[in-house]
C-alpha cells in the first residue's frame, strides 16, 4: 500500500472518530481556512452526518417514530448512530440491525413489541426492494402435462417474505398507519405474509396454520405432492388435489409465484 494511501485511511480513521466519539486528534491534519475555525467547520459537518443518519432512520420507520414519541424516537437514534456506524455507500440497509439495538439496550429492551415492529418495517422495505422477477401466470400451467404435477415445484416470488409476530406489533403498526391510537402492547402470536403486488404496491394480511403450512413447504423448495401430503394430513378425506389447485390460484392471483 502507498504511503497516500495509508495517510488517507489514517485521515478518513481520525475523521470518523471525530464524528461518532469527539475525538479532537484530526484537528491537527485539516488546514486553516478563511475566519472559520477548525472545530466550527467540522462540527458542521459532524451535525449534518448526524442529521443524515437521523432522517434515514425516520424515512425508514415512521410508524415506530410515531410509536415511540419525539424524545424516545430521539433517544434511539443517538443511540444507533453511537453503536452501529454507517460501513456502506448506500443508506438504504444502514438500520438493518435497528431491531438488534431495540432488544439490546435500555429502556427499549423492557418493551419486545418495538424490536418487533421495527422488524416488520424493515421487512416491507425488503419487499418493496425486492428484484422484479416474473410471475407465473394461471395460463402458464395450462400445457403443463398431468404427470408433471406432482414433482412440480413452485417457487415464490423474490419480495415474499414471511413474518412471525409475538406481541400485536402489526396490529399497532395498522392502527397508527389508520391514524388511531394503537391498542397496549400485548402477547399475541400470529404469522403474516409480506410481498410486492405486481402494481408494486406493498401488501400484507395474516395466514392461518394451513396456509402457512404450505407456504413453508414452498420456502423449502418442495414439490406439489408435497403440499398435498401435508393438505391430506389436516384434511382427511377430502380432495387434497383441489384444495392444494385452490391454494394455487389465489397465490397466482396475488402474484406469489415467480417463473
Amino acid at each position: 500500500m502507498s504511503l497516500a494511501n495509508t495517510n488517507l485511511e489514517r485521515l478518513q480513521a481520525e475523521l470518523m472518530d471525530y464524528l461518532r466519539h469527539d475525538n479532537t486528534d484530526v484537528f491537527s491534519r485539516i488546514e486553516a481556512a478563511g475566519s472559520v475555525t477548525i472545530e466550527t467547520r467540522l462540527n458542521i459537518y459532524k451535525n449534518a452526518y448526524r442529521m443524515r443518519l437521523r432522517e434515514t432512520i425516520d424515512n425508514d420507520h415512521p410508524l415506530l417514530g410515531i410509536y415511540l414519541g419525539d424524545e424516545l424516537f430521539q433517544e434511539m437514534v443517538d443511540a444507533y448512530i453511537d453503536t452501529f456506524p454507517s460501513k456502506q455507500v448506500s443508506l438504504r440497509h444502514y438500520a438493518d440491525d435497528l431491531p438488534v439495538l431495540l432488544k439490546r439496550t435500555e429502556p427499549f429492551c423492557h418493551h419486545p413489541i418495538l424490536a418487533e415492529l421495527a422488524a416488520f418495517e424493515r421487512l416491507l422495505l425488503t419487499s418493496f426492494d425486492a428484484a422484479n422477477s416474473p410471475r407465473l401466470a394461471q395460463s402458464d400451467l395450462q400445457e403443463l402435462a398431468p404427470e408433471y404435477w406432482p414433482g412440480k415445484v413452485f417457487k415464490l416470488h423474490s419480495s415474499v417474505q414471511l413474518f412471525y409476530s409475538d406481541w400485536n406489533s402489526v396490529e399497532s403498526w395498522q392502527a397508527l398507519k389508520q391514524e388511531c391510537a394503537p391498542e397496549a402492547a400485548r402477547e399475541k402470536k400470529g404469522a403474516w405474509l409480506v410481498w410486492r403486488n405486481p402494481e408494486r404496491l406493498t401488501e400484507f394480511r395474516p395466514l392461518d396454520e394451513e396456509e402457512l403450512a404450505l407456504l413453508q413447504q414452498l420456502v423449502l423448495g418442495h414439490s406439489f405432492e408435497q403440499l398435498c401430503l401435508v393438505l391430506a394430513a389436516r384434511n382427511p378425506g377430502q380432495d387434497v388435489t383441489e384444495l392444494a389447485s385452490n391454494y394455487l390460484k389465489n397465490w397466482l392471483q396475488a402474484g406469489l409465484i415467480r417463473k
